[in-house]
């Protein structure tokens, strides 16, 4: 499936950030407009203006947050507290991983409820358990396993559980 191609491209890049450095490098801003796919659809993460190095000494780094709460892409600890640690861009990681299965954008309004984003859409099939509701129609059926595309977005919703709860970038590429 070449979806989950993208998305296991996806999460290496983001692993190498984080664990391949010398310190982690944490993007803050993972999102679909800063993934960008080439003619073999490899995938290149763009826009590092607003990434921050994790000193080798720190577990985080506690920063003024300077952005929209509204976007869906932000962590609550960051946008609430400033805090920043790799698991804020597995935080993103999830939601771009929702959009992606989805074809859709954290704000599409045509949800069942005006007042609910993808996350929530997401979660409230995933305990009904209509995950394949979720699964944008323009997927072509003959190119993945249903079972492929439930686990997928089973592994979006982990990267939005609280920070203690969230998979390393590592866990994930082993996931994929």
């Amino acid at each position: 499936m070449g979806t989950r191609k993208i998305i296991l491209q996806d999460a290496r890049g983001l692993s190498y950030q984080h664990e391949q450095y010398h310190v982690p490098i944490i993007h803050t801003d993972i999102r679909t407009s800063n993934i960008l796919l080439d003619r073999e659809l490899k995938q290149k993460i763009a826009n590092f203006g607003l990434i921050r190095l994790l000193p080798e000494d720190k577990t985080h780094l506690s920063t003024k947050f300077s952005g929209s709460l509204n976007s869906g892409y932000v962590a609550p600890e960051y946008a609430i507290y400033g805090q920043l640690f790799e698991k804020v861009d597995t935080y993103n990681f999830g939601v771009v991983v929702l959009e992606i299965i989805s074809g859709k954008r954290y704000k599409d309004v045509d949800y069942q409820l005006v007042t609910q984003n993808l996350l929530d859409h997401a979660c409230d099939l995933h305990e009904s358990g209509t995950h394949l509701n979720l699964m944008d129609e323009k997927l072509d059926p003959s190119e993945y396993a249903v079972e492929h595309v439930v686990e997928i977005i089973k592994i979006a919703l982990m990267c939005t559980q609280p920070p203690s709860s969230r998979p390393s970038m590592s866990e994930l590429v082993i996931c994929f």
